[in-house]
């Protein structure tokens, strides 16, 4: 029954939004866009809620009320941590460990409608004006940012670019909206009246096409020292993404994962990101 469920359900919200669109593409095109952008995880459970605890938390005002800081405090570089698409700051406890330990600045955030963030939706665009927001108020030295977290990071970095972060390092980075648009079309079945009309809506709220907003574009602004991390067997995002964004830079380093997958936390990768903020 549960599998029948997990299919028929997203079917359903196709037949939604058509039938929605014969009578307001406007309309639908809102209904595909919340469906799209409320998360289904990434609250805080309570072994998560425990190793946060060890962190020094602040609760900081943004458009929608309130987004969670958690704060390692240490005598070297600030390291800023950003995590992606349902997750929460604790996805960072492998490389928060071994950072803590060498006495950097840690700082992680848990994005809009995720953790202990207010929010009922999630886009890159609202989480990137956090990002603005806390790259402003604590200028760290390095930035670390996963998945959606990179992408939303590239794009603040495109609208708004910050003199003190000395380099960026982005692990299993999307590069096309586009991509994801149509891959969300796939899986809730809805007809190109409705993508159109989502593809307008996009426009109006952002400023910004689904076929515009690309991170290998917004990727151009960043000129220091970037290392891009993915794995081939990533099933979330395609391998072929980081080469796209890598192409588009002008001071960026790629490597290859042999392990991760999509969340790419293994020691492997914990190694690499370490060696990349510590050595020139």
């Amino acid at each position: 029954m549960k599998a029948f469920l997990n299919k028929a359900i997203p079917k359903l919200y196709g037949f939604y939004f058509n039938t929605i669109a014969l009578f307001s593409k406007e309309a639908a095109a809102q209904k595909a866009l919340s469906v799209f952008s409320i998360p289904r995880k990434g609250k805080i459970t309570p072994l998560q809620d425990q190793f946060l605890k060890t962190a020094e938390k602040q609760l900081i005002g943004f458009d929608e009320g309130l987004y969670a800081l958690y704060k390692w405090k240490g005598t070297g570089p600030t390291v800023l941590l950003l995590h992606g698409w349902e997750s929460n700051a604790f996805r960072w406890k492998y490389l928060i460990e071994p950072l803590v330990k060498k006495d950097y600045n840690i700082i992680a955030i848990d994005a809009p409608a995720h953790g202990g963030t207010d929010g009922t939706e999630f886009t890159a665009v609202k989480y990137s004006k956090i990002i603005k927001q806390t790259i402003a108020l604590y200028e760290p030295n390095y930035v670390v940012a996963h998945s959606v977290g990179a992408m939303a990071t590239m794009y603040q970095e495109h609208q708004h670019a910050h003199a003190c972060v000395q380099k960026f390092v982005f692990l299993g980075s999307p590069n096309k909206l586009e991509g994801i648009m149509r891959g969300y079309q796939q899986v809730v079945p809805f007809n190109e009246t409705v993508y159109e009309a989502l593809d307008e809506l996009l426009k109006k709220s952002f400023g910004t096409s689904i076929k515009e907003f690309n991170a290998a574009d917004f990727s151009r602004a960043i000129k220091v020292p970037a290392l891009l991390i993915h794995n081939p067997e990533d099933v979330i995002i395609p391998y072929t993404a980081m080469d796209e964004i890598a192409s588009q830079m002008s001071n960026v380093k790629t490597y290859t994962s042999a392990t991760g997958g999509h969340s790419l936390y293994t020691p492997e990768v914990v190694s690499t990101i370490m060696d990349f903020i510590e050595n020139p």
